[in-house]
């Protein structure tokens, strides 16, 4: 009985260790901020349901550069979309005019656009892998 137990402590150890290094790393390339101002609001989410509302993980960045490199870590591999704002005046709102039309840069996994709004999560979804994977959004902003 005592072997069984130590075999069964090892097996769980073994699928414990395995399971934990089965993540993946999200690295998000954010190009063609405008300015320095503000922060860089960057939402992960997990599911249809969720996006563009309900992120599974966010970080907040301050900008330091018209292009810039987040990074997120232990991400459960599967399918993922990612959203970016560029909170010029750091109220972790996205602004808009009277129409409902965004004042701050804003930006979207596979660099899609929503027709009136934002994308579908099925048109932004990606896949993260186990181990390193990269994207790259280019910040849209409104003509003024």
């Amino acid at each position: 009985m005592k072997i069984f137990t130590l075999t069964l402590a090892f097996v769980t150890l073994l699928i414990v260790g395995f399971s934990c290094r089965a993540q993946g790393t999200l690295v998000v390339n954010v190009e063609n901020i405008k300015n320095e101002n503000g922060d860089i609001l960057i939402g992960l989410y997990d599911s249809t349901a969720n996006f563009p509302r309900k992120v599974s993980t966010g970080k907040v960045v301050k900008v330091t550069d018209k292009k810039m490199q987040v990074t997120f870590k232990d991400v459960k591999p599967g399918n993922y979309a990612v959203s970016v704002l560029h909170d010029e005046n750091t109220n972790k709102d996205l602004d808009t005019n009277k129409l409902g039309i965004p004042k701050e840069g804003y930006g979207f996994s596979n660099n899609v656009m929503g027709v009136v709004g934002p994308p579908s999560f099925r048109k932004a979804r990606f896949r993260v892998p186990t181990g390193e994977s990269h994207i790259t959004i280019k910040m849209k902003y409104r003509k003024r």
